[in-house]
């Protein structure tokens, strides 16, 4: 689909990389501009990639960049603020080179924030973007969960990243130049909270963390943790879907009585912790794989937490969504077109297309 896209893609961290394996995997030619003394770039991240090492510190080199940058359509940048100008690559230089190029810098909080010059990562940016405040750990003790580093560098930043650029690459075939992207993986963070900030707005959420429909306050909105030390996920907000819930907590070995009480209670918030004790200890009587077992004879919105490592021998999501690539599963490409078909292609040696270096 962008097979006649350039890209360019300074070698970084989790989040631009993403953004080259999501542009590689919808066709584009992307080349990863790596230092020379780069470590093995086995990660599936660079799959489908060209790799070539430059030394940034020789004129030379950045002379070549700047060759390259005049045949590309976009530029990844994974520095802090400032980097690219000091080697002379800023983007008043890179536009002059290619007005139409686009120029996306990841940082974690943008180029010209009060927070611009500090270091951190996923959590500290969820953090500050205000994400974190409202991931709130299951149990009784009060607090922030951490969800991994999903949220921060490849939504905020990643998949983020992939839709502007590819936003700033229609505004260009419309006829317009390219431009400057300043992602900042705080600010992301932020919007991806559009909803909780109107839940906010609307005092639909505002009992502190945890304590809330949609943090675990709820008995009907949790995770609980079976007999086998593995976890089902509870998701039934809508009365239809709480109804089967009931329903299958009484398979399980609730009673009808007790059942009946959940029906009468679900939206009475002062039974909700209370219903919560009682239904973890009655998850805790069975494995995870028996209560999948009951709860697919149900639509409840009941769900194992399921490892990603399981998929060598489960099929939940439907074939040619994981692949086996030397022993080791990754994720192909997503989402499913009707129209194009993924060609995952080969991880590259760390300057293994330095041969097609332009020459000065």
């Amino acid at each position: 689909m962008l097979s006649q896209i350039k890209v360019l893609e300074f070698a970084g961290l989790a989040p631009t990389v993403f953004i080259g394996m999501v542009l590689a995997d919808y066709g584009a030619q992307v080349t990863l501009l790596s230092r020379l003394d780069a470590q093995p770039q086995n990660s599936p991240m660079n799959r489908g990639k060209k790799s070539m090492t430059f030394d940034l510190k020789c004129s030379q080199d950045i002379e070549i960049v700047k060759l390259m940058i005049k045949d590309s359509n976009v530029l990844i940048d994974p520095y802090r603020p400032g980097v690219l100008e000091r080697l002379g690559l800023s983007y008043q230089i890179c536009s002059k080179i290619n007005p139409k190029l686009i120029y996306c810098r990841v940082t974690g909080f943008g180029q010209n924030s009060p927070l611009k010059e500090k270091a951190g990562h996923d959590i500290n940016f969820i953090s500050y973007g205000g994400v974190l405040g409202y991931c709130a750990s299951t149990g009784t003790q009060k607090r922030p969960a951490i969800p991994g580093n999903v949220i921060g560098d490849f939504a905020a930043g990643g998949m983020l990243g992939v839709a502007s650029i590819l936003a700033a690459l229609i505004n260009v075939q419309k006829g317009g130049n390219g431009q400057q992207i300043d992602l900042g993986m705080a600010q992301g963070a932020a919007y991806l909270s559009q909803f909780i900030l109107h839940q906010k707005n609307e005092k639909l959420w505002s009992n502190g963390i945890g304590n809330n429909v949609l943090d675990g306050g709820t008995h009907f909105y949790n995770i609980y943790q079976c007999k086998d030390g593995k976890f089902m996920s509870v998701g039934c907000l809508e009365e239809k879907f709480y109804q089967d819930f009931v329903k299958g907590l009484i398979e399980g070995g609730l009673s009808q009585q007790r059942g009946q009480f959940l029906l009468e209670n679900q939206l009475n918030a002062n039974e909700w912790e209370n219903l919560k004790q009682e239904i973890s200890k009655l998850f805790e009587s069975k494995t995870r794989d028996q209560w999948e077992k009951i709860f697919d004879q149900f639509d409840a919105c009941v769900s194992p937490v399921v490892d990603l490592e399981e998929y060598e021998t489960k099929n939940y999501l439907g074939e040619n969504v994981f692949i086996n690539r030397n022993g080791k599963i990754e994720v192909n490409g997503q989402p499913i077109f009707s129209d194009y078909q993924y060609q995952i292609k080969d991880i590259p040696k760390v300057g293994q297309h330095n041969n097609e270096k332009p020459k000065l």
